[in-house]
């Protein structure tokens, strides 16, 4: 018998898959096969918590610049402003072999004339580099993400014996950050949030000679533990995500995210995803106004 991982409920006749990045935010590799998140879990995530933050207007703004698209593949609609005439209307945008294009849903007539005879030639659209912070909506996805990122990393073959053992309706060690995340229990989980490179940068690695654009990346970092007389071992342990160059971290025991502050502080900025495998050879937000570009800890360049 299948049971969901948030609710504890029978899933066995679950048909979702679950994104621990959604698919709008361009995951397409991450995610818990059939039956581990039951489709009514699966559809409270979807629309109460991904919905109203991919609805945000840094992400809006974020998936319109990056030309992510929907989970259905559309195109991100931007509100853009034509200063000459004082009038508004949605953009979508796409780089193609010819250029990048943009096309207007302009229903206004006085403006569709003036585009058309070539009377407004400039737009403008919001610049936004960042969520706002602090975010509840943000820190509840990052709570969820998290907890499923916690089963995914044991490896599938390893799946069951993890939620039979780890979290079990007895035993369930985070059961305070999945109920923060799936029903809002509990007290504030504070995240930290900072741009640690610019949308768009190409990275290097040195390693396996490959050239690559990081969408998204996470991992769990241990900041330090503690073996115990019983030889049980105590850990602080870290969930730490970055989308388009933005890190996002959360503990994944406490609420309290000061410890994870102190060690970036003392660490002098850097990233727990940094490798030194890897290096900026190419920001992409230097050639493409368009994007963000950042002053501000980077993975290291030779």
């Amino acid at each position: 018998m299948s049971i969901c991982i948030f609710c504890h409920e029978n899933s066995d006749a679950s048909k979702s898959v679950e994104h621990i990045i959604p698919e709008s935010l361009g995951n397409k590799h991450h995610f818990l096969s059939k039956g581990y998140v039951c489709d009514k879990c699966n559809n409270y995530f979807s629309i109460k918590i991904e919905r109203e933050l991919l609805s945000q207007p840094y992400f809006v703004s974020m998936r319109f610049r990056n030309e992510i698209s929907t989970k259905k593949g559309r195109l991100v609609k931007e509100k853009m402003i034509f200063p000459g005439i004082a009038k508004a209307s949605d953009v979508t945008m796409q780089t193609t072999n010819m250029g990048r294009i943009m096309s207007f849903g302009i229903r206004d007539e006085e403006l569709f004339n003036s585009i058309k005879n070539g009377r407004v030639k400039t737009l403008i659209g919001p610049y936004i580099p960042e969520p706002t912070y602090p975010n509840k909506i943000m820190s509840r996805f990052l709570a969820k993400c998290a907890y499923e990122y916690f089963l995914y990393s044991v490896g599938e073959d390893n799946y069951d014996l993890c939620v039979q053992e780890l979290l079990g309706k007895e035993n369930d060690i985070l059961k305070r950050l999945r109920e923060y995340a799936r029903y809002g229990n509990g007290e504030y989980w504070q995240y930290n949030q900072r741009r640690i490179y610019s949308e768009g940068d190409i990275v290097f690695n040195g390693e396996d000679g490959q050239y690559y654009e990081r969408l998204h990346e996470m991992k769990f970092f241990v900041k330090e533990y503690t073996r115990m007389s019983n030889d049980n071992i105590s850990a602080e342990i870290y969930f730490v995500m970055a989308i388009s160059g933005i890190e996002y971290a959360i503990c994944i025991s406490d609420p309290n995210i000061t410890g994870y502050q102190k060690w970036i502080e003392n660490n002098n900025g850097i990233s727990p995803l940094f490798s030194k495998e890897e290096s900026i050879r190419l920001s992409l937000s230097e050639i493409n106004p368009i994007l963000i570009n950042i002053k501000g800890p980077r993975r290291c360049q030779d």
